[in-house]
């Protein structure tokens, strides 16, 4: 039994990285332009939206862009066209930003939690350790405090795997960062589903074993790697990520559909 009826896959545009990002150590010479994905589930209990993608607003605002971007050195900037814009893509399933009942996050840098102010009317899952970190002022740059510190949102922490619903489960795997969390899902046609979000970057950082480039601890990071595989190969299940290139062009996006 499943309560996941339908998973749409969102593309919100790209990023353009050093492979180092991506791979550690690896590729320092590569510039590779890597997608940011969320994905969209169709639930029993309603519209469930893990991760929100990048806010295009602030890369369309002058002093923003520079603020958060370029004085940053996250140069060249993120790419978001129209049709990238994750409300145009809701749109385009039917329905909007007031419909989203519960967004997880896998984690909260800026290419995932861009669009949580248009939802406060849903209810927010994150892991009570990466809460923990943005607010011991540790946080880096490339976590926008403007996207998630805002008043009268529902948040609810998590520690650890937590079931949502039948057929779909939250799974912690932190070392991208401190709190980072996966989810599997369980779809009645498709079978089996794992999100690894940023686990890794890329499928070879699953194949090989390759640590990301960004991470806060590297034993967690490859433990994390190990947990996805394992999950994966014990549930013969469909791997998706967030932000590998090819993968993006093999599989359906919304509109389409997995059910």
């Amino acid at each position: 039994m499943t309560s996941v009826k339908r998973l749409f896959v969102l593309l919100c545009g790209f990023e353009i990285i050093p492979k180092t990002v991506s791979t550690y150590q690896i590729g320092a010479r590569f510039i590779i332009s890597v997608p940011i994905s969320a994905y969209l589930l169709d639930t029993d209990s309603g519209w469930v939206l893990f991760d929100t993608g990048l806010d295009e607003a602030n890369l369309r605002d002058r002093d923003k862009l520079d603020a958060l971007y370029l004085s940053k050195g996250w140069d060249p900037q993120p790419v978001i066209k129209p049709h990238h814009e994750l409300e145009r893509q809701l749109n385009e399933i039917g329905i909007g930003f007031g419909d989203i009942s519960t967004v997880i996050l896998s984690h909260l840098h800026a290419d995932h939690t861009g669009h949580i102010k248009h939802m406060k009317q849903a209810k927010f899952i994150v892991a009570q350790r990466e809460w923990d970190f943005v607010k011991s002022g540790e946080a880096p740059y490339y976590f926008f405090d403007s996207d998630y510190d805002l008043p009268g949102l529902n948040w609810e922490f998590v520690s650890g795997d937590t079931q949502l619903m039948d057929g779909l489960t939250i799974i912690a795997t932190p070392g991208h960062s401190p709190g980072h969390q996966s989810l599997v899902l369980e779809l009645p046609n498709t079978g089996p589903v794992v999100i690894a979000a940023d686990v890794g970057d890329l499928m070879i950082n699953f194949t090989d074993e390759i640590l990301p480039g960004g991470m806060t601890d590297q034993a967690e990071a490859l433990a994390s790697i190990r947990r996805i595989n394992t999950v994966v190969a014990e549930k013969q299940a469909m791997l998706f990520l967030t932000h590998d290139p090819e993968l993006i062009q093999q599989i359906k996006l919304a509109p389409e559909y997995y059910d």
